[in-house]
């Protein structure tokens, strides 16, 4: 059991910064979204022993964490919108602070589904596969939306004068 309860929360510590950015995209308010992982990670644990396989615990617990978020949102109608900036911790020396922070501002404009979709695939790194296993949408579904999201991003951008 201690061992379980140990793999558990070394996954949520690898996954935290995911499940929250992820969380905070759908939610657009950092004290829901905070909620919403707190919640998730509840869940998952009461769940542990539904995941078969402990190589698909990012994808599992993602899927959780969108799922409750989806959840909140169907319960609580009126969002508030707060702005926050991205965590920028994580630089890429290709590409500036103003630059990633343009871009995600750009993200949070999406409506959801696009918003989830590029979150998941841009920032979480997921693949079409595992997004549409998070989403519950078909793998088709999923790389349309996602050419829709990029045709969105791209005249967001623009209309903001930005060039890459």
């Amino acid at each position: 059991m201690t061992d379980e309860r140990e793999y558990f929360c070394e996954c949520i510590r690898e996954c935290e910064k995911g499940m929250y950015a992820l969380a905070f995209g759908i939610l657009k308010n950092e004290e829901d979204a905070a909620d919403i992982m707190q919640e998730s990670i509840i869940k998952a644990y009461c769940n542990l022993d539904a995941l078969r396989d402990k190589k698909k615990f990012r994808p599992w617990i993602m899927s959780i964490v969108h799922n409750t978020a989806i959840e909140f949102i169907k319960k609580k109608k009126p969002m508030v919108d707060i702005e926050s900036q991205w965590d920028l911790s994580e630089e890429d020396p290709c590409v500036d602070a103003e630059t990633k922070l343009t871009v995600w501002e750009a993200v949070q404009k999406l409506k959801l589904p696009y918003r989830t979709i590029v979150i998941l695939f841009y920032y979480e790194n997921c693949s079409v596969r595992q997004i549409a296993n998070i989403t519950s949408a078909s793998e088709p579904a999923v790389r349309q939306q996602l050419l829709r999201a990029r045709k969105m991003l791209a005249k967001l951008l623009d209309k903001e004068d930005f060039t890459a």
